[in-house]
């Protein structure tokens, strides 16, 4: 932190305001990890009713959410196989927007704390990264279920291509959380990999890959960034849509390699 938060200050922070860039940050760097989501992800099947029993019946609610994540990446990268996030920038296309997600998950026993930083980005932004080589290399489809109280919440993950859905339990009271997840049984089946790792792996060992991309994947990908020039085209090319660009390049090199 002490090196990423003056950079961040000199080469980002002042563009802000012209670059129309609107961040949700949940990263703390005083009180983080204990601010950051502590999250226990399982691979357990859990009924609806198990879920409203471990929640205040009196606050739940509930909500579906369909997203697509895309795994951009810049061509020469070094990398020790098998993909992962910290190589890539992470897009997020759900309802009709488009959003970067930066993750740095730390992983301490069977927990995931994950602090996040979350740009809401126009489609144009994300053609502009396609523009300067960045290529779609992975993608992710999923349909979540999310149950919240206030307290904690749960999310049921159906990811496509992936036989049996996933359940995370989170919350930023680590005991809460480990309470809930006991009473669900899950103890012993946690995991702590990413849905990408998940992913790539239910791929066919003996799939062929080209240009670091899975040829199972690679028909899906065009057509999703076929999807993002065309949604591109249709909201115009605003001014500031280099400087974001520009902005979200650094933004991703500063925290996954500051």
């Amino acid at each position: 932190m002490t090196t990423v938060f003056p950079l961040f200050q000199q080469y980002i922070e002042p563009h802000l305001v012209d670059a129309h860039l609107k961040i949700q940050n949940d990263f703390d760097p005083v009180l983080s990890p204990e601010s950051s989501p502590f999250v226990l992800k399982s691979t357990k099947q859990v009924s609806y009713q198990d879920i409203l029993k471990v929640l205040d019946a009196s606050k739940v609610c509930s909500s579906v959410q369909n997203f697509t994540d895309v795994y951009l990446r810049l061509p020469g990268i070094p990398s020790n196989g098998q993909l992962t996030e910290g190589e890539c920038i992470r897009v997020r296309i759900c309802e009709g927007r488009f959003a970067v997600l930066i993750r740095e998950p730390i992983r301490e026993g069977n927990f995931i704390i994950q602090p996040k930083v979350d740009f809401d980005i126009s489609a144009s932004t994300v053609a502009g990264l396609l523009k300067l080589g960045y290529q779609a290399v992975a993608y992710i489809e999923a349909s979540a279920v999310i149950y919240q109280d206030g307290k904690i919440l749960i999310e049921v993950d159906h990811l496509q291509g992936v036989t049996n859905p996933y359940i995370q339990i989170k919350g930023t009271n680590k005991e809460i959380v480990s309470s809930a997840a006991s009473s669900l049984s899950l103890d012993g089946s946690y995991t702590t990999k990413s849905y990408l790792q998940i992913i790539l792996e239910s791929l066919p060992v003996d799939d062929n890959v080209t240009a670091g991309i899975h040829n199972q994947q690679a028909a899906r990908l065009q057509e999703l960034v076929e999807f993002i020039q065309s949604q591109a085209i249709f909201q115009g090319k605003p001014k500031h849509q280099y400087l974001l660009v520009s902005l979200i390049s650094n933004i991703t090199l500063l925290v996954f390699h500051g």
